[in-house]
Formats: structure tokens, C-alpha cells, sequence
């Protein structure tokens, strides 16, 4: 996982999302970060997580931000909402 000092940017598809989408989706990789550092509750995380896949609306588009967040983080935002969903 990167340190907070290190920069880590996103490939977000800029024509696919409005101005307000992508702050959106931003803010939801925040809460991910936020969310494995123990700071929000599970549940509160999940529906961030559900506004985030209605911004996405798309498998495709889930499965590539998945991808590309890991590849930035290390963490796996698929992983953590299987786990949730398991444990309730």
C-alpha cells in the first residue's frame, strides 16, 4: 500500500462522468482509504459504496476502477465490499 506522501493519481475517463460525478467518485476512493483505517463504519462505507456504483453504472467501468484503484493502493475495493458482505 503507498504512503500518504507518495502521489497516486487515477485514469478516471473524464468524458464518460459530469464534473459532479467525478468529485464523487474521488471522494468515494477517500472513504475507501478511510474506511480500511478503521475511521467509518462498515455500514456507512456501504453506501458510499452504492452511491459510487450508480455514478459508475456499469460492470465494465466497476471492474476497471477496481483494477486501477488496486494498482495505485494495493487495496481492493471488490475484496473489501465481498468481505463486509460476508460478515453481516
Amino acid at each position: 500500500m503507498k504512503t500518504k506522501e507518495e502521489n497516486i493519481s487515477f485514469d478516471i475517463d473524464y468524458d464518460s462522468f459530469t464534473k459532479d460525478e467525478i468529485i464523487k467518485i474521488i471522494e468515494f476512493f477517500n472513504q475507501v482509504t478511510l474506511y480500511v483505517d478503521g475511521k467509518i463504519s462498515s455500514d456507512y462505507f456501504l453506501e458510499r459504496y452504492n452511491e459510487y456504483r450508480k455514478i459508475l453504472n456499469s460492470p465494465s467501468f466497476e471492474k476497471r476502477y477496481d483494477k486501477m484503484y488496486f494498482d495505485q493502493t494495493g487495496i481492493s475495493i471488490y475484496k473489501l465490499i465481498k468481505e463486509i458482505k460476508d460478515n453481516k
